[in-house]
């Protein structure tokens, strides 16, 4: 995951995975972990089965369940046969490769999740024995719990302002398989002067079927536009747990500490790193006038850039700030300079290594 992906949810989520604020998407994650049962089972107990109606059903120790999309991928692969293969077969067909499958591992062992609702009995998941979920009602739960220890400063962005007139929610999603939050604190804005104003923001992610790791991304920007790309971004720091036996440990004494004190952390820190780069002279070798060659010196020295990219994160920084004397400016430079790249990816790296440079001044 990268902050790219905050425009990618946007763009891809239907409009069932939307929710307008934090307490819909708790109530709803809450309601699927309310019907969510976990249990573990060896393959040689478990059979596919044609159903009546010609769908396919995995009938075992536990009631006789549907596969979901993401659980029939899970249920192939623990059986080394290709997904998209058996879901192009004959519905017959499919389980009788299914349930050879099943036969030759044996005595393996997997964690199955089902959840019960209005359609019956649906399978989740198919994981392994050592997976450890870390539920999406327990993140969600976190990132409640953390917002309102700041008088709940953070919000996900604005919903989208439709054509035909209306909104559609956007910044928080689930879907049957994973959760993705994009929540801004636009009411806090670092002001360090004229063209140094940054807002605070973060990522978190989540798939208590093992479509995905937790993750959390916090991060400094100065604007995010209608399609959630976001512009300017600074200090950018990532925790990422992966769902092993030791996942739920790990989130509860790394993941939400680390929500908690971003939250909870003084702007003091931030605006002393800005004013010191605003102060950091870069050097020059004839004066006090720092030339081209003196800043591509200067920043291939202390970052992996290009001497064009340099040049151009110059001529910016003189054309958006006027001139190009402090570490300041350049790095304004490179992130004025990114906003004119086509591709996101190629932007967000090139922010990431300009937000580098301002660990001289901290």
């Amino acid at each position: 995951m990268n902050l790219m992906d905050a425009s990618t949810q946007w763009r891809n989520r239907p409009s069932d995975e939307r929710f307008e604020t934090v307490e819909t998407l708790r109530d709803a994650v809450h309601q699927r972990r309310l019907h969510c049962r976990s249990t573990d089972l060896l393959t040689s107990k478990i059979q596919a089965k044609v159903m009546d109606d010609g769908g396919l059903t995995i009938n075992s120790s536990i009631a006789p369940a549907r596969p979901s999309h993401w659980a029939f991928g899970q249920l192939a692969a623990s059986v080394k046969a290709p997904a998209n293969y058996l879901r192009s077969l004959p519905t017959e067909l499919a389980v009788r490769n299914l349930n050879y499958g099943l036969e030759a591992e044996g005595r393996d062992i997997n964690k199955f999740l089902t959840i019960d609702n209005d359609n019956g009995t649906i399978l989740q998941a198919v994981t392994s024995p050592s997976y450890g979920r870390i539920w999406d009602a327990d993140v969600v739960d976190t990132v409640i719990r953390m917002n309102e220890r700041t008088g709940n400063k953070f919000y996900n962005p604005k919903a989208i302002n439709l054509a035909g007139g209306g909104t559609k929610p956007s910044g928080l999603y689930a879907s049957d398989h994973d959760i993705f939050m994009f929540m801004i604190d636009g009411g806090s804005m670092l002001d360090a002067g004229p063209r140094a104003q940054l807002n605070r923001g973060f990522l978190v992610w989540n798939s208590e079927t093992g479509a995905k790791t937790f993750g959390l991304m916090t991060f400094l920007f100065n604007v995010v536009c209608q399609n959630h790309i976001i512009w300017g971004a600074q200090d950018i720091n990532k925790v990422i747990i992966r769902h092993t036996a030791n996942g739920p440990y790990r989130f509860d004494a790394q993941a939400a500490p680390a929500l908690r004190a971003y939250c909870e952390s003084s702007e003091k820190p931030v605006l002393d790193t800005i004013h010191k780069a605003q102060e950091f002279l870069l050097p020059a070798s004839s004066g006090s006038k720092v030339s081209l060659d003196d800043a591509i010196s200067f920043a291939t020295k202390h970052g992996k850039f290009t001497r064009a990219e340099v040049a151009s994160a110059v001529n910016f920084a003189k054309s958006e700030e006027g001139e190009c004397r402090t570490l300041w400016h350049l790095v304004q430079g490179f992130t004025a300079y990114a906003r004119g790249f086509d591709y996101i990816d190629a932007r967000v790296d090139l922010e990431k290594r300009a937000g580098r440079l301002l660990d001289l001044a901290a």
